[in-house]
């Protein structure tokens, strides 16, 4: 079975291939007339009336074919930028694709550890579990049962499917039920950036993801307005952020887990596993 982190690895590859694919496609002008054109032309045994179309940039150059049935418009900055926009799509997937399956992972542990102290004192956290309760018949079968902490993380999870974990507080709400300390904090160290950068960064990325799934990439504030602007560099590095932003809570949470383990007796380590 995948690990969360390789499972993310997995969701978050198309996303670095569709900014790739708009590198390769980004051009300045499609060409239909071309000395380039006309030397491939022969080489192709192409017909002299069928419509050959040329793309170049600094790192690629092509020629497209009449039956691939792409139009010229279709090669245009403004249709190759909703490959950016499925880029971020893709990459804020990732993420809340990531966040469950962690929690999902490692959350039986932590509550096997630490007990009664697993859960935060931090308020926000808490407040995302405010309309959760336990019935007498769950809370008599939490008595002496040796799977009760992975009884408690399943019914936490369960309840959780219901609040949607995404952005800076989703991730914040992962690390601190998996006992990790200022999460952020934390994560910025490893990755030698600012944290409210950071934050700033996955939240407007998430806020993106909003207006172009549910508005066409209109904006919340305007949703009868214009299409909004997308570049590369926006995009990847919001598709990079929510990368290595995952990356680092893994290797958060694989080392804090790791000293839980070493805390549990034998018998216990294998049933948490």
């Amino acid at each position: 079975m995948l690990s969360p982190r390789q499972q993310f690895e997995d969701n978050i590859r198309p996303a670095d291939l569709l900014l790739r694919v708009y590198r390769l496609l980004e051009n300045d002008e499609v060409y239909t007339q071309h000395d380039l054109i006309n030397s491939l032309r022969g080489l192709l045994s192409a017909r002299a009336d069928e419509e050959l179309m040329l793309i170049h940039n600094s790192i690629f150059i092509g020629l497209i074919r009449e039956s691939a049935q792409i139009t010229r418009s279709s090669l245009k900055k403004a249709s190759l930028c909703n490959l950016l926009r499925q880029s971020v799509v893709t990459a804020c997937t990732a993420l809340e694709t990531y966040l469950p399956s962690v929690l999902r992972e490692n959350l039986p542990t932590v509550i096997a550890v630490r007990g009664r102290a697993f859960f935060p004192s931090d308020k926000d956290v808490q407040k995302t579990f405010e309309g959760m309760t336990f019935s007498l018949a769950e809370t008599l079968r939490l008595i002496n049962e040796e799977d009760a902490p992975q009884f408690i993380a399943n019914k936490l999870l369960s309840y959780l499917s219901f609040k949607y974990l995404s952005g800076s507080k989703g991730i914040y709400t992962v690390a601190t039920l998996l006992s990790i300390d200022d999460a952020w904090t934390q994560i910025s160290q490893r990755l030698g950036q600012n944290v409210e950068s950071i934050r700033k960064q996955i939240d407007d990325t998430v806020s993106r993801r909003n207006d172009i799934v549910h508005r066409a990439d209109r904006s919340q504030k305007q949703p009868d307005g214009n299409l909004q602007e997308i570049g590369y560099a926006w995009s990847k590095q919001s598709v990079d952020t929510i990368e290595n932003v995952c990356f680092a809570l893994d290797e958060l949470v694989e080392a804090r887990i790791r000293e839980l383990r070493a805390m549990l007796p034998a018998s216990a380590t294998t049933s948490t596993n």
